[in-house]
């Protein structure tokens, strides 16, 4: 088993090697779906094919929007599998083009790292209870602890 995918080209004279996770050497063909941006597709997210900055700025967009930190009237109306499927999809993707992009700046590729993070605390975000600490309190404990975490609140 090796780490790369051989195509043959219609001819089959040539052999192309491609390396597994190779994301800068897949998309060659493609270009990004943003209307008049003629970047290289690099990342893909939602099934459409986006240059790096573009792919950058989508995530982030998503990752505001369904953040319930910054949310005043709460969460988006979506089922939490939709969002864990999103979540995790932009995570991955992240990583790979953080990894295998080629030409790719410190910033580019902070940027890159902050995504992962900021993705990997909506899971847990999404993971977690929606009850408060005092009411977990009130419920797993006897009335002293009871009453202690009622005058605390």
């Amino acid at each position: 088993m090796g780490g790369s995918i051989k195509s043959m080209g219609a001819s089959s004279k040539g052999v192309v090697k491609v390396e597994l996770g190779a994301i800068s050497t897949m998309f060659n063909d493609k270009i990004c779906a943003v209307d008049f941006c003629e970047g290289a597709a690099v990342a893909s997210l939602a099934q459409q094919d986006f240059c790096l900055n573009h792919f950058i700025d989508l995530c982030y967009e998503n990752l505001q929007r369904i953040d319930p930190r910054g949310q005043k009237t709460g969460r988006v109306n979506l089922d939490p599998a939709s969002l864990r499927a999103f979540i995790e999809e932009c995570s991955r993707r992240a990583l790979d083009a953080a990894l295998h992009c080629d030409d790719i700046d410190n910033l580019q590729r902070g940027r890159l790292l902050d995504i992962l993070l900021w993705a990997g605390e909506l899971f847990l975000l999404l993971r977690a209870p929606t009850r408060g600490f005092a009411d977990s309190v009130l419920e797993q404990h006897d009335t002293v602890l009871t009453r202690l975490a009622v005058r605390q609140c």
